[in-house]
């Protein structure tokens, strides 16, 4: 038995949230999560943190229901207000900060986002909260034969900046999550999980798209059809699962459904159900 506990991303169910928050929050509930990974995408132009509900607000709600928030997914701006960002995921309970994608021109971009994140998480680690970097596919481009997967951890500070790793997005840059897992197993605090579809091809998106990756290119190369439920797919989760618990820094298991054909609390519900069971054997 695989003692590593389950979160939920409330990306998943960005919709229904959309509709009903509260109710939305209460079926989480009560399908059995406990642990919420929140997705703060609301930044404005010159960088400011919003958000819907105050902090004392949003942490009465989850208390009521039992729910931890364990990270936060906030986007990246070069201006964020990252001092409001820390004081708001302080008092909702929040253990982490979570920088959820960046793009990249060339080699330079990526040395220079280094610098941002070394300097966030340096800021984060001293309000005790740890600062991450989470991974599509597109970090697994080369440029000048190195990924910026591996420019990004070769300039920033192991104690500064640690991964979320998801590697149903991994596998789609054409990497082995377990043989990732293995190189940088000591960087890796948090494991997001999804499953990808028998039908996805190709599974390695990189063969079908190049250049200037932008944020258009990269959200348009996977198709809705390709994302489905833990245990649905052909990604080896009980492989992963094992690894995770061989590596002892991965805290949580995120699961994260990005899309799905099927309504997003079924979806999560599925998903929830699965995980649990390949946990436990």
């Amino acid at each position: 038995m695989i003692q590593i506990p389950v979160g939920l991303q409330l990306f998943s169910v960005r919709e229904a949230l959309a509709k009903d928050f509260a109710g939305t929050l209460q079926s989480i509930a009560d399908i059995g999560y406990q642990n919420i990974e929140f997705a703060f995408h609301n930044i404005r132009e010159d960088g400011t943190f919003e958000v819907d509900y105050t902090a004392a607000e949003l942490k009465a709600m989850m208390d009521k229901l039992g729910l931890q928030v364990v990270t936060s997914h906030v986007a990246y701006h070069p201006n964020l207000d990252l001092d409001a960002v820390i004081r708001y995921n302080a008092e909702i309970g929040s253990k982490g900060i979570v920088m959820p994608c960046a793009f990249f021109r060339d080699r330079e971009d990526a040395v220079e986002l280094a610098k941002w994140l070394n300097a966030s998480g340096r800021k984060s680690k001293e309000a005790g909260i740890q600062f991450y970097f989470h991974n599509h596919f597109h970090e697994f481009q080369e440029f000048d034969g190195q990924t910026i997967m591996d420019i990004l951890l070769e300039h920033t500070d192991p104690e500064l900046v640690q991964i979320e790793f998801d590697t149903f997005w991994a596998l789609r840059g054409g990497v082995d999550p377990i043989a990732f897992m293995d190189k940088y197993g000591s960087r890796i605090g948090l494991l997001h999980q999804k499953d990808l579809a028998p039908s996805a091809n190709p599974v390695n998106l990189l063969e079908k798209v190049s250049g200037h990756l932008t944020d258009e290119v990269v959200f348009s190369a996977a198709n809705q059809e390709d994302f489905t439920e833990i245990g649905a797919g052909v990604m080896d989760i009980p492989s992963i699962l094992k690894k995770a618990e061989e590596l002892g820094t991965v805290q949580y298991i995120i699961v994260e459904q990005d899309q799905t054909v099927k309504g997003e609390l079924a979806s999560v519900k599925e998903s929830f159900d699965n995980i649990q069971r390949l946990l436990a054997q």
